[in-house]
């Protein structure tokens, strides 16, 4: 193996007090079941990509403070170590590696640490793990809040890693195979954040090349992170040594792979907004855009097939949204949206018209003042009834004068309170004048009241 850099030591954009990360592999379709229709159910059953046993998919670190059990975690055993890493709990196993819950014992947190093991011959391996760290860099580069953040690439005797932040929450594919059902407005919301994501990588030169439900995490409150940025790229090389040995891992997730991934192995940014579609379309419909019951039949669907549009399958689905979903899963590229960004801000304007209506979780989008405007006007054009007044309410509105406006808009306070506090004023005022009247003539020598 050709000697390559030690731990490339790449900082995370967030800085060392952000924690640690969960990564999913492509999923491997080589022990599809023949008969099994991964589009009439989750394709848990499909990959070889399984949480391990001591996984917990609710439970994977924190979304910005440390996780509570990090106190702990250094103290449990060490099942090996990977760099300056001692990996303590498995979290995920793959064609491509695994995936263990780590402790860094130099910034004193907790950790995802993934290792690829990719058994190819010497040559292979030591190319792969060059263009590994190359991507690793390249994807440390990122700084978004809907992409996961890498820390640290190396080399190993296990193989090349790459350490990043560790969630906590589930990969939508969980999601949705636990029965997760998000409205329209939901669904645009996620969509349109890893459109942003998308476009934020694409303008720094980074294409993902596997979006996919595997490769997109929620935390707690449902705000997506894009994962694995860089690995598929890797597969997908034609150039690239041993490559027929690849193909099982490349070709692991054909639901989500544009058609031209499929036919020519290219990949641009157009074939990720292809894979966004895919994924709108089956938030939508709750069901994935191809069928079939092997490799080679779900190719032919995505290569062939033309889906029934979203709001022909689920009812409900507004035409718009199905409409940015038909546009992105175009067949020709050129027929797609020219970019990640113009498919937000379709979804965007969309979510904006319509979040009066739509199911809001409590996010950073939620507190801006145009999305909170909306509710707040829908809320003042609902009448409710009042109570009958009582007479003294009634007499006070009889005696009110008309509230009057000034140029600059509506009436100042004193207008609006009507003359009481005139007229009491003026009763103060007399009453105080009497007070001295009498006091006068009960007091001066000449006056005629004086005792």
């Amino acid at each position: 193996m050709a000697t390559l850099p030690s731990p490339v030591g790449l900082r995370g954009p967030n800085g060392p007090a952000q924690p640690g990360s969960h990564s999913a592999e492509p999923d491997n379709f080589d022990s599809l079941p023949a008969g099994n229709d991964p589009a009439d159910g989750s394709d848990s059953d499909l990959s070889d990509w399984q949480a391990g046993p001591s996984s917990d998919l609710g439970d994977w670190g924190g979304d910005s403070l440390p996780a509570p059990q990090d106190a702990t975690l250094q103290h449990r055993p060490t099942l090996s170590q990977v760099g300056r890493y001692a990996l303590k709990e498995p979290l995920g196993i793959g064609g491509l590696g695994q995936v263990h819950e780590a402790w860094d014992p130099l910034l004193s947190r907790s950790v995802a640490v993934k290792t690829l093991q990719l058994h190819a011959d010497a040559s292979t391996q030591a190319a792969l793990d060059a263009m590994f760290l190359n991507e690793a860099r390249a994807a440390a580069s990122l700084s978004h809040p809907h992409i996961v953040t890498v820390f640290d690439a190396g080399l190993a005797p296990q193989g090349a890693y790459i350490a990043m932040e560790k969630l906590k929450g589930r990969d939508l594919r969980q999601a949705l195979a636990d029965g997760w059902a998000p409205t329209p407005w939901q669904a645009a919301q996620l969509a349109r954040r890893l459109a942003d994501a998308l476009a934020y990588a694409h303008a720094k030169g980074v294409v993902h090349c596997d979006v996919k439900p595997a490769n997109i995490y929620l935390d707690r409150r449902d705000r997506p992170k894009l994962l694995d940025f860089g690995i598929a790229r890797i597969l997908h090389r034609k150039n690239l040594p041993g490559h027929a040995q690849l193909q099982g891992l490349v070709m692991g997730s054909p639901h989500y792979l544009a058609p031209e991934q499929l036919q020519s192995g290219e990949a641009d940014a157009r074939t990720d907004i292809y894979a966004l579609g895919v994924v709108l379309y089956e938030l939508l419909t709750r069901r994935k855009a191809f069928g079939g019951s092997s490799l080679a039949q779900i190719t032919q669907a995505v290569l062939h097939s033309h889906p029934a549009a979203a709001h022909e399958v689920a009812g409900g689905t507004p035409r718009t949204l199905s409409r940015v979903a038909a546009r992105a899963m175009a067949r020709d590229p050129a027929q797609r949206f020219k970019s990640a960004s113009e498919m937000a801000g379709a979804l965007r304007r969309w979510s904006d018209q319509h979040s009066s209506t739509g199911v809001q979780p409590l996010s950073e989008d939620t507190f801006s003042s145009a999305a909170m405007q909306a509710p707040l006007d829908a809320a003042a054009d609902v009448k409710l009834p009042q109570p009958a007044p009582s007479r003294v309410e009634q007499t006070a509105r009889t005696t009110d004068l008309p509230t009057k406006r000034t140029a600059d808009g509506p009436a100042s306070a004193s207008a609006r309170q009507g003359p009481w506090p005139k007229a009491l004023a003026a009763a103060l005022v007399l009453a105080a004048l009497g007070a001295a009247l009498i006091w006068w003539a009960t007091t001066h020598p000449n006056s005629p009241l004086r005792i």
